[in-house]
């Protein structure tokens, strides 16, 4: 050891002696893209598998090449690169200590960065500085690659087709594969990362009840980690977690286990039945019946089909974003029924799509169509036995006449009544089949609003809850049901009070958008209720009653504060959103409400909400003329459009909503047996903003699981009338708790530090999850101790390198040799356990991605 000490120290002396050893931010670097491979053939095409991951063609083998082309080395680290400005595939940034050499040159394959070179549209390629200042750039017109033949660009500025691929080598070099390319980080701004506290009174919906009226929660990476009641535990260590102040009440976020979302940018239809025999109540006898209504293509299909489709405005992205945002102003946090092949432009963000890839798995199965009598169902049975299968969703019984009901038989018959069913409408099921349901544990969801406007009446969830039925709500979709839970909650309050003779609490009823939706898709273990461990999913709504559960039956669209997904806040209040998000946000256009769809993580993840309102309401008036100016002049516009665009683009509010309430009011089947006009009498009829009930005083309303409470955990929750929790004392209790100062006479709202926990704060004032977790960036000193011990370690690791005697060429100095001894060990044994190996290939690894969130504005 002590020999090396003189040569570590001498070595060090080098590098001072020798700065500037790389090129300045302010100085402007000579680095070029010189090399893009939109084209590459697959192995059916003698293609060549250019990475050497096993995937051979434009799926993996696509590039990018940088060339260092000056003569002074360059630090690209945190560099981003593109491929289309705010659209396209997500921008990605390259990693960590990654020091171009002069004459060097490095390769990105789309394996490595998920950008996709467009080869029909046309594409770019742009490097950037980690600032954002533009480097250089390659566009390329639609159409013009040719398969094996990258571009090049000479010094005129045009492109030239090269005759091969030359990855991480010059023009006419002679290259063999595979080439070791480097990794390029995709930016994860839709992924929480830090640590905030929220207060509020915390519904926590676990089994007990328990409410905490002076709750907090803590959220660190978008899970979360304690929550309490009154002063915070004293082994939490919370000096600098910044603390939003919600002064509303906090539940876990709603779920949606009913939709058909790439249908809801429709508005309501206002369906009256056609057929010469309609029901008792005026509907129709089952769901085949109404499909066949000559206005259904022009109120339902085309419109999604318009919209959607390629041929047409071709605005899915946009589109999906919206009706998901349709979702999340509700308070809800993850919904059923979105398209069975998802583009992660919006699957990956914005709420949670239950079908897809969740918390580590995905296990549920939906089937939307007829259940036939040769239905196997082999997915199911296998699911069941193994344990494997989450959920399965199934459309069943939806009408009101024996066809409908018989279609239970046909899953009996077919062994397919499994504990995992969660059977969608079921309008048309007795007491007999929910008993069978019962007995195996199955689910069920309630569509009310749907199943009254089309059929006249809806699901006998008496019966269901008698046999011991788990119950979950959900509003169907926009063309004949509500907007999203928080809404159908309205219906189901209605049905009950009115027709059902008040058999569901409160309590019962929000449980079923909370946590009896979670037990319905397994999801317990992660969503539903809100406590350690669990998704930081949260709905946070204004507090206009001192029953909590009365008051999110109540709440309105205005009434939504704020919607917490993974622990990211995407939509409510501007001052939360200010102090959560900083500017990352923008008005929503209404109610004074904010909120974030961008994502520079996605492909065409920075169209902002503004630009797809704008674009949706321009394309769903469904103008020929306009359609013609876009696609140009194509016959049939006229035709195709006729009788489309009735009601344009479906607001995403439902408080003043004229077009919903007029279609609830005229609806011949849906007022047959309750009068709908009553749901804007009794829910919607107020101001847009109310005075929140004091807190406080928990004297007129104990919440259950409070460390005083006595009581035998019913009496708390003081029925469902419509004088909700100021009419009984529950238990003997009048004081809550250990709590004696339950109001916020200690907490400021305005000053995030100012928490009355006993919670430090970094005193940055409004600080930023990220700002948070990264602390307040050091001072000068700190930077000269980091900046000592990088060139200590530069020197320890060039003498390395010396004493091993390897090469140390540009290309694998960007590697840690450590790190690459690791991930070939966990290689080896991941081959000796499978018997497989993978084809031969020079394993890299990046020892650091850069830091989480997108490129400079």
């Amino acid at each position: 050891m002590t020999p090396r000490l003189p040569a570590a120290f001498l070595v060090l002396l080098m590098v001072l002696s020798t700065a500037p050893l790389v090129a300045s931010a302010d100085e402007t670097p000579d680095v070029r893209i010189s090399e893009v491979l939109v084209s590459a053939s697959s192995e059916d095409y003698d293609g060549v598998d250019w990475n050497g991951d096993g995937y051979t063609g434009s799926t993996s083998d696509q590039f990018i090449e940088i060339w260092n082309a000056g003569s002074t080395p360059v630090d690209v680290s945190d560099w981003w690169l593109d491929d289309e400005e705010g659209g396209g595939s997500p921008p990605c940034r390259l990693p960590w200590d990654t020091i171009l050499e002069p004459n060097a040159r490095i390769v990105v394959f789309r394996a490595d960065s998920g950008i996709e070179l467009d080869y029909y549209g046309g594409d770019s390629a742009i490097l950037r500085t980690a600032e954002g200042v533009l480097v250089d750039s390659m566009s390329w017109p639609d159409k013009d690659s040719w398969w094996d033949r990258p571009y090049i660009p000479l010094d005129n500025g045009t492109l030239w087709k090269d005759d091969a691929p030359t990855p991480g080598s010059h023009e006419n070099a002679t290259v063999t594969a595979p080439i070791a390319g480097l990794r390029c980080y995709t930016a994860l701004d839709h992924i929480h990362s830090g640590a905030y506290v929220l207060t509020g009174r915390v519904v926590t919906m676990d089994d007990a009840g328990t409410v905490h009226n002076d709750g907090s929660i803590l959220v660190e990476d978008g899970v979360i980690v304690e929550v309490w009641n009154g002063d915070a535990p004293s082994d939490l260590t919370l000096e600098g977690v910044p603390v939003h102040h919600t002064d509303a009440t906090i539940y876990p976020g709603l779920l949606d286990l009913h939709n058909h979302l790439h249908y809801n940018t429709a508005p309501v239809w206002p369906v009256e039945n056609h057929m010469s025999s309609p029901n008792e109540w005026g509907g129709y006898q089952n769901r085949y019946q109404w499909k066949n209504h000559p206005d259904y293509s022009d109120f339902v299909t085309k419109p999604k089909m318009l919209l959607h489709g390629g041929p047409y405005f071709n605005l899915e992205f946009a589109a999906m974003k919206y009706v998901e945002a349709k979702v999340i102003v509700g308070g809800t946090t993850a919904s059923q029924g979105a398209p069975s092949n998802p583009d992660d432009a919006y699957a990956s963000v914005l709420a949670r799509n239950i079908e897809d890839w969740n918390f580590g798995r995905d296990e549920i199965h939906t089937k939307v169509t007829e259940l036939e009598s040769d239905y196997i169902g082999n997915h199911i049975k296998t699911g069941n036995a193994s344990q494997e299968l989450d959920a399965w969703f199934l459309h069943l019984g939806e009408g009101v006449d024996e066809s409908s009901r018989a279609e239970f038989d046909i899953l009996v018959a077919n062994d397919l009544l499994v504990g995992e069913l969660v059977l969608i409408h079921g309008t048309a099921l007795t007491a007999t089949e929910f008993q069978k349901m019962g007995e195996v544990g199955a689910s069920l969801v309630w569509s009310p609003l749907s199943n009254l406007l089309l059929y006249g009446d809806t699901t006998d969830v008496a019966a269901a809850k008698a046999a011991g039925v788990n119950i979950a709500l959900a509003p169907d979709w926009s063309p004949s049901g509500s907007k999203s839970p928080l809404h159908e909650l309205k219906i189901a309050d209605l049905w009950d009070d009115e027709i059902l003779g008040d058999i569901f609490t409160d309590e019962e009823m929000v449980r079923m958008v909370t946590s009896n939706a979670a037990d319905a898709t397994n999801w317990e273990d992660h969503v539903g209720r809100i406590a350690p461990g669990m998704a930081a999913d949260l709905a946070v709504i204004d507090s206009h009653h001192l029953d909590p559960y009365r008051n999110l039956i109540d709440a309105v669209d205005p009434d939504v504060r704020l919607t917490v997904i993974g622990g990211m806040a995407l939509y409510g209040d501007a001052d939360l959103m200010q102090a959560m998000r900083g500017d990352d946000h923008e008005a929503a256009g209404k109610f004074d409400k904010r909120i974030d769809v961008t994502a520079s993580g996605v492909e065409d993840g920075l169209r902002s909400w503004a630009s797809i309102v704008e674009n949706l309401t321009e394309a769903a008036a469904f103008d020929p003329a306009v359609m013609e100016a876009t696609f140009g002049e194509v016959d049939g516009f006229d035709s195709l459009t006729a009788g489309v665009g009735h009601g344009g683009l479906d607001p995403w509010w439902t408080y003043e909503d004229p077009q919903y309430f007029q279609t609830l009011n005229g609806s011949t089947s849906g007022n047959a047996q309750i009068d709908l006009s009553l749901v804007w009498d009794r829910y919607y009829d107020r101001a847009a903003t109310m005075t929140s009930v004091d807190l406080g005083n928990t004297s007129t309303w104990e919440a259950k699981g409070t460390s005083s409470s006595t009581g035998d955990g019913t009496g708390t929750t003081p029925g469902n009338g419509g004088n909700q929790g100021d009419d009984t004392t529950p238990g003997d209790d009048t004081t809550p708790g250990d709590d004696t100062n339950q109001g916020d006479d200690t907490i400021t709202p305005d000053d995030p530090c100012a928490d009355g926990l006993g919670l430090g704060c970094d005193g940055t004032g409004s600080t930023s999850d990220d700002e948070a977790a990264a602390g307040d960036g050091g001072a000068p000193i700190g930077l000269i101790g980091v900046g000592l011990l990088i060139v200590v370690g530069v020197a320890v690791f060039v003498m390395r390198r010396r004493e091993d005697e390897i090469d140390l060429t540009a290309q694998d100095a960007l590697f840690d040799e450590d790190d690459l001894e690791e991930a070939e060990a966990a290689e080896e044994a991941e081959e000796a356990d499978t018997g497989q190996t993978d084809p031969e290939k020079e394993v890299v690894d990046i020892p650091a991605p850069p830091p989480p969130g997108g490129p400079p504005a």
